[in-house]
């Protein structure tokens, strides 16, 4: 059965000060960015939400799977000490990346930390190098956790209410609803003593299927002089491209007994 890396991004949650339920340590000062949360509305004008309405509907991941296909890119995690630039350079962010196909056949190619996995209808398969590749049981390689509808029902569909409408804008190629979360969301953090924190949240809901099409929720936070910055963020791409594909394996091997 897959061994998921979300029990080890448990460890993540070390914070920024005693109490915070994720967190990450700090760098060396408070603009550390690892995931490139933005800095303030990019939308303009008002827009009907998909559905109708101006709030953010729950369950809108689901629509992903009503998709031919995508691939997609998550990222979970905050700065280390001495700080990141960009998603990925970061010790402590953790990168899923995978390629989804729904129709005409189910199949995945997941890839998370390296430790790579294929599901094609009837056929499993895992690998820890991307060349050698061990046989397993469909029934047993569950990858729905490692998907991003897993992160997002978290992250979104809890806060929901949190998110008005800022206007309609095209992200990764797809016309979008762009929503702002409310900075009230950020409250648990930007209330701890002694911790000051610059929350982040945004969405992208298509306009034509309402799935979600990127997403970024996270916070910069100081505390003691000392910053740092905790987040997820996922971005779904090459919607229904002709050229997305799974494979099976080729150097496939017995497990070892």
């Amino acid at each position: 059965m897959v061994t998921s890396q979300r029990s080890i991004r448990g460890l993540v949650a070390i914070g920024l000060a005693v109490g915070l339920v994720v967190a990450a340590c700090g760098g060396s000062t408070s603009t550390l960015n690892p995931f490139n949360l933005p800095g303030g509305n990019t939308g303009a004008g008002t827009s009907n939400a998909p559905g109708g309405g101006s709030s953010l509907t729950s369950g809108l991941s689901s629509n992903l799977d009503q998709l031919d296909s995508y691939q997609f890119t998550e990222s979970i995690g905050g700065s280390t000490l001495g700080g990141a630039a960009s998603p990925g350079e970061s010790a402590s962010t953790f990168l899923i990346t995978g390629t989804v196909i729904n129709k005409p056949t189910k199949a995945m190619l997941v890839n998370d930390l390296g430790v790579q996995f294929i599901v094609i209808g009837n056929g499993a398969w895992s690998s820890f190098d991307g060349s050698t590749w061990y046989t397993s049981s469909p029934t047993d390689t569950s990858l729905a956790d490692l998907l991003p509808g897993h992160d997002y029902s978290t992250w979104f569909d809890s806060n929901s209410t949190g998110f008005s409408v800022v206007g309609d804008e095209s992200k990764n190629g797809v016309q979008c609803v762009h929503y702002k979360g409310s900075d009230s969301l950020g409250s648990l953090y930007s209330g701890m003593t002694g911790v000051s924190a610059n929350f982040q949240a945004d969405l992208w809901i298509s306009k034509d299927g309402n799935y979600p099409v990127s997403g970024i929720y996270g916070f910069f936070a100081t505390s003691g002089g000392e910053g740092g910055s905790f987040g997820y963020r996922f971005d779904v791409t090459h919607i229904n491209d002709a050229s997305n594909a799974v494979t099976p394996p080729t150097n496939v091997v017995a497990l070892p007994s």
